[in-house]
């Protein structure tokens, strides 16, 4: 009788698919559409090292290293490598491969792999090349206890065929129903793309502590995962507010299931703790949220109290690996849970408090809470990151700095993704390195691609640098990947708003507004586009509701500068007082200090130096902030103040020495205007040209512009002031007030003034007089004494 046969296939039997490519490490070669394309050996295994450890991060070195294990090789050979194997996939842009500056590359194009080995339908593709060993056997008894039920129905058959192709028939039944079965068993419950929401724990322990913490601590367990897509916060709190619920009502398992019908969540994930004597139970479930089948289920024991969080987080580690994350992905992505939160319950639960605070845009109250968090853990990173966040928003940046400082320190404390986190905030709020700051926000969005959080971060640091559309984008994403976070709303509207396309900008908060949110700076951005619109009531409107929140100063630092857009400075300095004012008795210093140092930039600007240097001390008497000191100094400096202006670049100097936006924009206007005053204003466009690569953005809406226009007045190169000046009034959608940062707006008017002496310089009277009566239509009903206005008026007469 005959054995059954042994099927052998070749070495490896691994393809990765991705776009329109297919890589096949056992033919050794890369197809696409099914044909090959030529690689060469070393371009091939640089490929193939990429692809393995695709969205993340490998260093150059990481690279040379596994394509020239043993040999020494320059920088050179490597980027050789991937020019070939970039014009190989044709990917110039940076489609499949990203190049991340000075540290190396990300494979980020989606990949599919399989494993020929295991997958049933490989071993029927490949049945021409398996080699076929058939072997006598002595015992046909053996023989018939290893044919399958399959495999004696198709051996009837063998009566009309040969013998050696019944049993290879038979043989290949056999595999492919045992793959097959294997398969089927190991079928994943949930696919990258499915959303899963993690309801609220049942407590039967009588320990408050317990309520509301293990849900959080679950959430930062299984947020660390790239694979799950967790369903956020704000959206089960906005669901819960169009079911015309509390959103703040316990979310139990079938309010879990009615949020994620309604959403189209895949997955719901409920838990459970009891009391065994002095033990704790804990189970976890993941459910299917439409048909109520359970996908997994896990149980575990604490001993003790202490051992809770310990015991949950494993389980929940075990959770994912049932729900469908690969091994790997689990064995990078899985810090503690008491190391990536905190192993105090207590401090949890004050954390947990916090975030319900913050949540529910009661961000100062979730203060004390995560104050209280740090006391009770002076090791709980994430909560002195969330502190930094708060207080940032609150204006108080010097405060966010020094939390920013201290998360960074405990950074190896906290899972991957909020390391990611707190980074950013590290970069953006301590270091003020805006450069590094989108250096590590693009890899996080690479890392979590689902995550909303770097995506809208980046909006803000693109529309920072004027670079709108990529901003744009990056919204767009944010609001699709949650649509219930107010942020990426703003981001969106203020780059509408610097497009000059009011109608979208309104378009997008008002959609916001819809669903229940009041995205930040939106009453800022309402009341901006009703001025432009010269809507009046529509501007009253956003006033009164601000009233008494925390935007009241905001609102009235705005009323301030829209006051000298039509010169009435007398308006505008009662109103920025009382923004002052009342930011000072809300306890925030350095959002005063800021009003008050706007007010000094555009004292400065309309020539009236005294009233600039009074104001600027005031500035610094409050707070010495880096906005305190690097507008006050660029106010000093259009003064003529050319020693307190240096004194203050000095100090800015010392304490923030990568702050990117003082170095790249500040720092050049403010050596330009001293330049200016001292007659070298071809030194001063100069200092200019490091500022001109993102003067469009929000962080100096157009100020090297009009400063480099002054120096060509200087210079009596009419030509190229015009080209300044018209920039600004091409682009009045970026000097509108629209977030804390309003003072440009009173560019616009001196702009128009501007181009009135640069048409004059060229000799082109008509214009020049035009111009120069569009200024004084504008100021018609400004203050007679401002300097500025008392110069143009005489230049205008002059003219005549």
């Amino acid at each position: 009788m005959l054995k059954p046969p042994m099927i052998k296939l070749g070495a490896s039997g691994h393809t990765y698919s991705f776009s329109d490519f297919t890589l096949d490490l056992g033919r050794g070669c890369l197809l696409r559409s099914g044909q090959e394309v030529k690689l060469r050996p070393k371009v091939f295994e640089a490929l193939r090292y990429l692809v393995e450890n695709n969205n993340r991060l490998v260093t150059k070195a990481e690279l040379i290293e596994a394509i020239w294990p043993d040999s020494f090789v320059t920088d050179d050979s490597l980027v050789q490598c991937l020019v070939e194997l970039r014009r190989a996939l044709r990917d110039d842009a940076q489609r499949l491969i990203k190049t991340v500056p000075r540290r190396g590359y990300i494979f980020v194009a989606s990949v599919e792999e399989k494993d020929l080995t295991t997958q049933p339908v490989a071993y029927l593709e490949q049945v021409e090349q398996m080699t076929i060993v058939i072997q006598e056997e002595q015992e046909p008894e053996k023989e018939n206890r290893a044919l399958t039920n399959q495999a004696r129905s198709v051996a009837k058959i063998s009566t009309k065929i040969s013998t050696k192709a019944a049993v290879v028939a038979v043989m290949i039944l056999i595999i492919a129903v045992g793959v097959a079965s294997l398969y089927l068993k190991r079928a994943t419950p949930l696919t990258d793309k499915d959303a899963v929401l993690i309801a609220d724990f049942i407590n039967t322990t009588g320990d408050e502590v317990f309520d509301g913490t293990l849900r959080h601590a679950m959430a930062v367990q299984l947020g660390q995962s790239p694979f799950l897509n967790i369903f956020s916060d704000e959206r089960i709190r906005e669901t819960l507010r169009y079911m015309e619920r509390s959103p703040d009502e316990r979310v139990t398992r079938d309010v879990a299931r009615e949020i994620a019908q309604r959403q189209g969540v895949k997955a719901v994930i409920t838990g459970s703790i009891s009391a065994l004597g002095s033990h704790y139970v804990i189970n976890l479930e993941a459910v299917n949220a439409h048909t109520g089948d359970t996908l997994a289920r896990e149980q575990v024991e604490a001993e003790n109290r202490e051992q809770v969080l310990r015991k949950l987080g494993e389980a929940a580690s075990k959770l994912r690996k049932e729900l469908g994350e690969s091994l790997s992905s689990i064995e990078q992505f899985d810090a503690p849970i008491e190391q990536a939160t905190t192993p105090s319950l207590e401090a949890l639960k004050a954390f947990s408090l916090g975030r319900e605070q913050h949540f529910s845009g009661k961000y100062f109250g979730a203060i004390p809470f995560y104050k209280r968090a740090v006391e009770l853990d002076p090791n709980f990173a994430i909560a002195y990151a969330a502190l930094a966040i708060t207080y940032a928003t609150a204006q108080e940046y010097d405060l966010a700095g020094q939390f920013s400082q201290k998360a960074f320190e405990l950074r190896q404390r906290a899972s991957e993704r909020e390391r990611f986190y707190i980074s950013a905030r590290y970069y953006i709020d301590t270091l003020r390195d805006g450069d590094k700051a989108i250096e590590v926000q693009e890899l996080w969005e690479h890392t979590y691609p689902r995550d909303f959080v770097p995506r809208t971060n980046l909006a803000v640091r693109y529309c920072a640098i004027g670079q709108f559309e990529r901003a744009i984008e990056e919204a767009r994403e944010s609001i699709r990947l949650n649509p219930d976070a107010g942020v990426g709303y703003a981001s969106l509207s203020i780059c509408f708003m610097c497009l000059n396309r009011y109608d979208e900008a309104k378009a997008v908060i008002e959609q916001a507004m819809a669903r229940g949110l009041e995205p930040p700076y939106s009453r800022y951005i309402l009341y901006s586009i009703a001025f432009l619109a010269g809507d009046t009531a529509a501007m009253q409107q956003q006033i009164e509701r601000t009233a008494g929140t925390p935007t009241e100063s905001g609102m009235l630092a705005t009323q301030a500068v829209t006051a000298t857009f039509s010169g009435q400075l007398g308006v505008a300095r009662e109103l920025s007082s009382r923004a002052i004012d009342l930011a000072e008795r809300r306890g925030l210093k350095e959002g005063a200090a800021q009003y008050s140092a706007g007010h000094a930039l555009w004292e400065a600007a309309f020539g009236n130096c005294r009233g600039a240097k009074d104001t600027a001390a005031r500035t610094l008497a409050i707070s010495r902030g880096g906005v305190a000191l690097s507008w006050s100094a660029l106010a000093l400096a259009l003064c003529g103040e050319a020693n307190q202006a240096r004194s203050l670049v000095d100090e800015m100097v010392r304490r923030f020495p990568q702050d990117t936006y003082f170095k790249s924009f500040w720092l050049p206007m403010i050596d330009a205007a001293i330049e200016i005053n001292r007659n070298n204003c071809a030194g001063a466009v100069q200092a200019l040209q490091l500022a001109s690569r993102g003067e469009m953005g929000t962080s100096t809406a157009l100020w090297p512009a009009y400063i480099r226009g002054l120096a060509y007045l200087g210079q009596h190169a009419g030509n190229e002031a015009k080209v300044e000046f018209q920039k600004i009034l091409d682009h009045q959608g970026v000097l509108a007030p629209k977030d804390f940062n309003p003072v440009a707006y009173s560019l616009y008017p001196l702009a128009r003034l501007g181009l009135a002496r640069a048409n004059a310089i060229g000799g082109d009277k008509a214009k020049s007089r035009k111009a120069y009566e569009d200024f004084l239509a504008q100021w018609k009903e400004g203050d007679p004494d401002i300097p500025i206005l008392r110069e143009a008026k005489k230049e205008y007469q002059d003219l005549k």
